[in-house]
């Protein structure tokens, strides 16, 4: 799917959540709207679909009429993660070195939780009957030391066929130096197994670390064939409805990759949900003045913050899913369980909890109206007065105030002796303090001042507790994006093709093959460009850069450090390596040991493939005065006392109207509650603003 129609302007980002599918849709000229639909777990693409007719309606358009003016859609999915938190992925075997039957499933030997004598680690994703050696051995030189036995292979084969096997996983013990091993099992395995899913370690991540690499490509295997087969059905149905543009879908270092490449890499896509949020967030921050970002999205069950320093989002390869090890970069996203849909609750010794667990999408909240009996975080903020009940999710249905009311007060304000407007009061206080708590071990627990950045916040909750997160941590600016509501799906449309490349090659500094290492990088760029151009993306949009990870010699994590490769690696470039590795060590860390002996462990390529952005739209100025879009008063509790509020409808605010706090901004998906003692401006594209009042300007 990549002919682009000439007369097609329109870009749809969409992100599919727990609870709504969220659409945003841009025209050429900067004009956006969005749309929220109720997610189908039980088949994502029906609630996509839906959403898509909500808009083509809203244009007075057929759905094909509508489709066919749009020259790409970027979609966010939470299809790969949910098959792993769920264990719905296929029924994967394993295929490794003979002698190493239990690496996978004996993990890092180590119980991850130290001081929790009842942790159990997950259940394997690949029972021990599933798991298949094979004769076979290359050394640490990459050298042959035992033929590939071909019977072997055939023999797993033939047992995965007897147990349905629904995809394999192919990782054997030093497959990254020399792969051939891994490719001619592949080979036997698609021929005696045809249509089962094969894929193998030294296409997913080959480097060194044995136990991480079989958890990755074991994670490919079990997540593949459900992306895959979810890509080809949206993509059937796109196409069938007159979409004949460019299907993008979001991976978890925050680029965004092809359908093809998603369905054959779908351990990439793990993050799919969340990891358009940075990028976009330092968009906006941008336009403040701002390369330095917290970014923080509150949706239904839980609360995800991420960090981007001097313009850069930061990645991990040490993440894990679901208990699952994943050594794949990730976009390092913090998560906690507190979300609109979060349970509260009293325990055993008198003490008031809000989640991790959540009343998810059906029943959800009590105030949803349909079951529900505990309370929740929606529930307390409809109570303090923050959520108007007849405007809430685009009005798609109206809240239930007293059911809300009761199940506050029979689950939490009797079993504490307090009165429902202090347990709700309670809950916002807990629930605020729970998510500053994210915000500072993404910060202050890693040596960064939070005072020093920009909070951008996203998720139709997020704004109503934004301020007093703030203003736990000091923070003096915070951004709502007019689109919040909608924001990982804002940022799809704002991500660039992107893919990583690692090669492990380990040796001291001092006496590295130079010729060898330039080769792996050769290897890296001609296999990315490759990539790029199956993507249709023209050579002078790609953009590589190069890096390598190091470490002083007997050190067991090491740390990633840009390289200048304009040309062939050279003494002088090494040098340069050392040196800069010296000083993020420093600054990582608070030391450094010149003159230590390094050594280098993996070899790194970031390929960039530059995509359009869309603009928005910029408004002329209208003045401070925000008093053409009040649109009421309405009693909500502040600082332990109800106050009449004025409340402001969001979308009839205009470039710079201030509005002083308290006060309640209203959205069809989102609400922004204004403590006093703060002000919020709207900026050129109608975004909010919010710092202390008495801040200069």
């Amino acid at each position: 799917m990549t002919h682009v129609s000439n007369n097609a302007s329109r870009r749809i980002g969409i992100d599919i959540g727990g609870t709504f599918t969220d659409l945003f849709v841009i025209e050429g000229n900067g004009e956006s709207r969005i749309y929220k639909s109720p997610t189908t777990p039980h088949d994502p693409s029906v609630g996509l679909l839906n959403g898509l007719a909500k808009a083509a309606d809203s244009f007075d358009e057929s759905l094909e009429e509508f489709l066919g003016g749009v020259s790409t859609i970027v979609h966010g999915t939470t299809i790969a993660t949910n098959a792993v938190l769920t264990r719905q992925g296929a029924k994967t075997g394993f295929v490794t070195t003979h002698g190493f039957r239990d690496l996978l499933n004996m993990r890092r030997g180590i119980r991850e939780r130290q001081n929790d004598s009842k942790y159990a680690p997950p259940v394997p994703l690949v029972p021990r009957d599933l798991v298949a050696t094979v004769r076979e051995r290359v050394d640490v030189s990459g050298n042959e030391v035992v033929e590939l036995h071909e019977e072997d292979v055939r023999a797993a084969a033939r047992h995965f066929r007897e147990q349905r096997v629904e995809a394999v996983a192919v990782s054997y013990l030093w497959s990254f130096l020399n792969s051939a091993h891994e490719r001619r099992t592949a080979e036997i395995l698609r021929a005696e197994l045809p249509g089962v899913f094969v894929t193998v370690s030294s296409d997913v991540v080959p480097q060194i670390r044995a136990y991480e690499r079989h958890s990755t490509t074991v994670l490919n295997a079990f997540v593949g064939p459900k992306l895959r087969n979810y890509l080809a059905s949206i993509e059937r149905k796109l196409t069938d409805r007159g979409f004949g543009g460019t299907l993008l879908i979001v991976q978890s270092n925050g680029g965004v990759m092809s359908p093809e490449v998603a369905s054959d890499s779908a351990v990439n896509a793990l993050m799919s949900g969340p990891a358009a949020a940075p990028g976009a967030a330092l968009q906006y921050a941008r336009r403040h003045g701002s390369e330095d970002v917290i970014a923080v999205d509150m949706g239904g069950t839980s609360f995800d913050v991420a960090l981007v320093r001097g313009g850069e989002s930061l990645l991990t390869s040490d993440s894990e899913i679901g208990g699952y090890r994943v050594a794949l970069p990730m976009l390092d996203i913090h998560t906690v369980g507190a979300g609109g849909g979060s349970l509260v609750w009293v325990d055993s010794g008198g003490i008031l909890r809000v989640g991790p667990q959540s009343a998810t999408a059906n029943p959800g909240p009590a105030c949803y109206g349909r079951g529900g009996e505990n309370p929740t975080t929606t529930d307390a903020d409809l109570l303090m007065g923050y959520l108007n009940p007849d405007m809430f999710g685009d009005g798609a249905f109206t809240l239930d105030v007293d059911a809300a009311r009761t199940a506050v007060e029979e689950k939490v304000a009797k079993p504490l002796g307090l009165s429902v407007t202090e347990a709700v009061e309670g809950i916002y206080r807990v629930v605020n303090a729970t998510m500053a708590e994210a915000v500072s071990a993404v910060s202050v627990k890693r040596g960064v001042d939070p005072r020093e950045f920009t909070m951008v916040v996203a998720g139709g909750a997020g704004p109503i507790h934004a301020v007093p997160i703030a203003q736990e941590l000091g923070i003096n600016r915070i951004v709502v994006p007019r689109e919040s509501s909608v924001f990982c799906a804002v940022g799809t449309l704002l991500t660039d093709l992107k893919h990583l490349y690692a090669r492990t090659f380990v040796s001291d500094m001092a006496s590295l093959d130079l010729d060898r290492v330039g080769e792996l990088y050769r290897e890296m760029r001609n296999e990315a460009v490759e990539t790029l151009r199956s993507e249709n993306v023209a050579d002078g949009d790609i953009d590589l850069a190069f890096s390598a990870d190091v470490r002083y010699i007997g050190q067991f994590t090491e740390i990633e450090v840009p390289v200048a490769l304009d040309g062939d690696l050279t003494r002088e470039s090494l040098k340069q390596l050392v040196i800069d590795f010296e000083q993020k060590h420093e600054a990582l860390n608070g030391y450094a040991m010149p003159g230590q002996d390094t050594e280098l462990i993996n070899v790194r390529l970031t390929a960039l493939g530059r995509t359009a952005k869309p603009a928005l739209a910029d408004h002329a100025s209208a003045g401070t005065d925000p008093s053409a879009a009040l649109k009421g008063v309405r009693e909500a509790v502040f600082s332990g006392s109800a106050v009449r509020t004025d409340v402001y409808d969001g979308l009839a605010l205009r470039r710079d109207n201030r509005i002083l706090g308290p006060a309640i901004i209203e959205q069809p998906t989102t609400t922004v509650v204004l403590l006093e003692g703060y002000a919020m401006t709207v900026d050129s594209q109608g975004n909010y603003v919010i710092e202390p009042a008495n801040r200069p300007a």
